[in-house]
C-alpha cells in the first residue's frame, strides 16, 4: 500500500483550534493547489502500481479548497491508475464548512471521512473555536448527520487534551450514543516544541489514565465499536504487523505533499531539515530512496531513548511517535509520553493479549473450517 497524505491549502484552516499542531518552518503556498500539482501528485503515487494506493486529503481544512478541486483529482486518477489498482480517497474536516452539496460529493464518491470533534460540547468547543472565539460543535455534528444521512462512512478523531482528559468515559459515550458513531481514533495532545507542558495538555499521566478508563468501557461493551488504537495493539498481538503509525518500528507508513507540490516523510517534520523532493520533478520512489528518507525511517532504530532499551513493552510500543521525544539536557533522548503509555500496557495489556489469543483461536477454527 502506498500512502499519499495531500495538504491542498496547506495550513489554511477556517479555525483557530488552539492545539492545531501544524506548525513548521515550511513557507507554505498560499491558496489551493495547483492543478498541474495536483496531476503530478496523482501521476507519481500511483505510477508506483501499488494496490491500494490512499490520497488522504488533509490541512489545515480541505474543504477550503471547494468540491470541484476533488472532482478534478478524481478525474485524474481514472486517468492515470492502472488496471486492477485500486485507489482510495480519505478526508479529514472539521466539518464546518460541510453542507448538502459536500456531503452528496463525497458520499457518492466514496470518501472515507474522518470528522474532528473532542467529546461534548462544552469539551469540543473550548478549543476548536473560529477566530471570533465562537464554538464548532454544532457545525461538526450538522456535518457528521448530513454525511450519514447519505450513506457516508465517517470515523470520529477526538484530541485528548487537558479539558476532556479526565472524562473519558463522558466524550466515550457522546461519541457512541449521543452521536451515533461506531468507528473512533484518540490521539494525544502534546506541544513539542516547548519545555514546560502547555496548559492545554493533559498533563502528566492524563493520557494514559483517559487510555485505560477509555480501554475498561470499552472491553466491556456488548456492541462492536473500534476504537483504532485498541483494535491495532490486539491485531499486532494476535500476529498482525503493527498498523498504527506511533507503534511501528519504522517511520515509514506515508509521505506528506504540501500545496505547492513539495514532500516530506511526515506532517509533523514538514520542515527544511526534511524536505524530500518536488512532485514536479521527482519520483516517489527516488524521494523514499534518499539517504534522508531512509534516515528518517530508522530514527528510531538509531536514536532511541535509552530507557526503551529495557521496557517491557517496547514491542509493542517501539518507542512511540519521535515527535514527543525531548533532548535532555542537549544530549540523549527521552520518551515525553513514556509514563502514560506504561500505565495504560501495565493495566491493559494482559487483557489485549486475550483478545488476542482469542482472535487467533477464530483464526484458527476457520481455517480448520475451509480446509
Amino acid at each position: 500500500m502506498s500512502t499519499a497524505l495531500v495538504k491542498p491549502v496547506g495550513d489554511r484552516c477556517n479555525l483557530a483550534c488552539s492545539h492545531c499542531f501544524y506548525r513548521s518552518d515550511v513557507e507554505r503556498t498560499k491558496g489551493v493547489m495547483e492543478e498541474r500539482v495536483l496531476a503530478a501528485t496523482i501521476h507519481r503515487f500511483l505510477d508506483e502500481g501499488n494496490s491500494p494506493t490512499v490520497f488522504a486529503w488533509q490541512g489545515g481544512e480541505p474543504t477550503l479548497a471547494g468540491p470541484e478541486f476533488y472532482r478534478t483529482a478524481l478525474g485524474w486518477q481514472r486517468r492515470f491508475a492502472r488496471r486492477g489498482q485500486r485507489v482510495v480517497n480519505t478526508f479529514q474536516t472539521n466539518g464546518v464548512l460541510i453542507d448538502e452539496e459536500w456531503a452528496d460529493f463525497l458520499a457518492e464518491s466514496h470518501f472515507l471521512v474522518g470528522l474532528s470533534i473532542d467529546g461534548p460540547p462544552d469539551m469540543h468547543d473550548a478549543l476548536r473555536q473560529s477566530a471570533e472565539g465562537s464554538g464548532s460543535h454544532v457545525l461538526a455534528t450538522r456535518a457528521w448527520r448530513l454525511l450519514r444521512e447519505r450513506g457516508c462512512e465517517v470515523n470520529l478523531l477526538c484530541v485528548v487534551h487537558r479539558g476532556n482528559c479526565k472524562h473519558a468515559a463522558r466524550v466515550y459515550r457522546h461519541m457512541t450514543e449521543a452521536i451515533g458513531a461506531g468507528y473512533l481514533q484518540f490521539i494525544p495532545f502534546i506541544e513539542t516544541d516547548r519545555q514546560q507542558p502547555s496548559e492545554r495538555a493533559p498533563g502528566v499521566g492524563g493520557y494514559g489514565r483517559f487510555l485505560v478508563e477509555l480501554f475498561e468501557i470499552w472491553a466491556a461493551e456488548s456492541r462492536p465499536v473500534s476504537v483504532k488504537l485498541f483494535d491495532d495493539i490486539v491485531l499486532f498481538l494476535a500476529g498482525k504487523p503493527m498498523r498504527d503509525c506511533m507503534h511501528r518500528n519504522e517511520c515509514d507508513s506515508h509521505l506528506v505533499v504540501e500545496c505547492d507540490g513539495s514532500v516530506y516523510p511526515c506532517d509533523f517534520f514538514a520542515g527544511r531539515k526534511h524536505y524530500l523532493g518536488n512532485v514536479s520533478a521527482n519520483s516517489v520512489s527516488e524521494m523514499r530512496n534518499l539517504p534522508a528518507a531512509r534516515t528518517f525511517r530508522q530514527r528510531k532504530e538509531k536514536r532511541r531513548p535509552k530507557a526503551c532499551l529495557e521496557c517491557r513493552h517496547l514491542d509493542i510500543c517501539q518507542s512511540g511517535c519521535c515527535r514527543f521525544w525531548r533532548r535532555i539536557n542537549g544530549e540523549g533522548w527521552s520518551q515525553g509520553l513514556c509514563p502514560d503509555l506504561l500505565f495504560f500496557f501495565d493495566h491493559c495489556r494482559r487483557a489485549m493479549e486475550r483478545m488476542a489469543a482469542s482472535i487467533r483461536e477464530r483464526w484458527q477454527q476457520l481455517g480448520a473450517t475451509q480446509t
